[in-house]
């Protein structure tokens, strides 16, 4: 709903308006009616040649008075009396068109037939109300009256009757038709305001998405920064543990050496050396987990690079590197051929290596043992990583590529890092990437890479381990 002051804008904005087109075409209709004076001179010549030089001289007068409507309308004051004005200019119109004749001659003459004419004419130009109409209808039926009665009695009632009617109807008619105008330019009026409108809160939600999206950027570089500081922080003190704990456990050897006969010296070394055995092993876990973090923080603030990289080379090395796990576990690799594409070699090869390690890691015991890297241009140039592992529930799919989730399949080494290296990578190249899985049918991760390159036709490589 809109508020009353800004209803009251709307209305003086509308009123202005309609102001304003009302003025701009009197100036045209006022040339068109000087124009046509000639014609009714004319016309007078012919028809009335002894009343000739009293119908030139109304007609003249009715010019005079058409120009001086036009004279007003190049006034500011015009847009303030535009609806009076109007008024001005049709009765000036209908008097040059038929009141000099119907006052000089009677209503009898067939002039009086184009006071339909000009009602007919003013409503459809002007922007008016019914009621400008009315009043125009009957300054002109007054005319005829008047005219009636300077010219004596009414011979022929009929005809005055009929003569009469005609003008009501059309006044009837072009009263119904303005205000279908009306309503039509009001509903326009409305569109155009409420198109407007649209396109402002538009514009606001845009810079407010705008906004918002300066502050989750400027929030993901703090973060990013925080990352990467406190994991760099992290990791000096953990490296003074680990330093310290070896010499400690360096000097507790020493130490048993020398005392290892006396059992309570002997089982208090053994203790010390547990625990500090679990401090080592907590300390190279934090260490792995702290490294791990890094190498997710350096891919945010790594330079973009745009040079290009042949995707069959790199994935063919990747291939090699994985020969020992794959010859293990006996899968086999397929790489279909892959194009050449802009962007980081190094996270190019992170993101191959970790969804290849992946899919070695959780493929489980399954008896199809299969992984398959290839590319799907049907549309979207999209690449996957295909396997036949057990697969993973719909539940779960929103969970993989988050930071420490793992999937319970066996409980396979790592830290739950690697699928969150490689959307980071995927969305560093300017991608998405999704998975299409359900239990016992595998896993296939699909990911988009920005900025298509030449295609580089090379054969694919079928790496088979059995």
């Amino acid at each position: 709903m809109m508020s009353d002051q800004l209803l009251g804008e709307r209305c003086r904005e509308y009123e202005a308006e309609r102001a304003d087109l009302a003025v701009r075409r009197m100036r045209t209709a006022c040339l068109l009616a000087v124009c046509l004076v000639p014609l009714y001179v004319i016309a007078d010549y012919t028809l009335y040649p002894a009343y000739f030089a009293s119908l030139l001289r109304g007609r003249l007068l009715c010019g005079l008075l058409v120009a001086g409507v036009w004279a007003l309308t190049r006034t500011r004051a015009a847009y303030q009396f535009a609806d009076l004005l109007g008024l001005a200019f049709g009765f000036s119109v209908a008097l040059a068109a038929g009141g000099v004749p119907v006052i000089l001659l009677g209503y009898a003459v067939p002039y009086s037939a184009s006071f339909i004419i000009v009602i007919f004419g003013v409503a459809l130009l002007l922007p008016w109300r019914a009621q400008h109409v009315a009043a125009l209808a009957f300054i002109l039926i007054a005319l005829c009256a008047a005219a009636s009665v300077l010219h004596g009695a009414v011979r022929n009632w009929p005809e005055l009757a009929t003569s009469t009617s005609f003008l009501v109807a059309a006044t009837a008619v072009a009263m119904v038709s303005v205000n279908a105008s009306e309503h039509m330019r009001r509903r326009d009026f409305q569109s155009r305001h409420d198109l407007r409108d649209a396109h402002d809160a538009k514009a606001q939600l845009v810079t407010a998405l705008a906004e918002k999206t300066t502050q989750v950027e400027s929030v993901n570089r703090e973060m990013d920064d925080l990352l990467y500081a406190a994991s760099h922080d992290l990791r000096a003190p953990l490296i003074n543990i680990q330093g310290f704990s070896r010499e400690f456990q360096a000097g507790l050897t020493q130490l048993r050496s020398g005392n290892g006969k006396s059992p309570e010296v002997h089982a208090a070394l053994t203790d010390i050396n547990e625990s500090l055995q679990f401090i080592l092993t907590a300390v190279n876990r934090m260490d792995v987990l702290i490294a791990s973090l890094l190498n997710v923080s350096r891919v945010a603030t790594r330079t973009n690079a745009t040079q290009f990289v042949d995707l069959n080379a790199l994935v063919g090395k990747l291939a090699d590197s994985f020969h020992y796990q794959l010859s293990e576990q006996r899968i086999a690799l397929e790489i279909d051929p892959l194009p050449t594409v802009t962007g980081d070699p190094i996270l190019l090869a992170q993101l191959f290596g970790n969804l290849l390690d992946n899919a070695i890691k959780y493929m489980g015991a399954c008896p199809e043992r299969r992984i398959t890297v290839g590319l799907d241009e049907n549309g979207e140039r999209r690449f996957f990583v295909r396997d036949t592992g057990p697969g993973i529930p719909k539940d779960a799919h929103d969970q993989v590529f988050r930071l420490f989730r793992r999937l319970a399949n066996g409980n396979p080494p790592g830290e739950g890092i690697g699928l969150t290296l490689v959307r980071k990578i995927v969305e560093k190249h300017g991608g998405k990437i999704w998975l299409d899985s359900a239990p016992g049918r595998g896993t296939t991760f699909w990911f988009t890479l920005r900025g298509p390159a030449p295609v580089v036709a090379m054969e694919g490589t079928n790496y088979a381990r059995a």
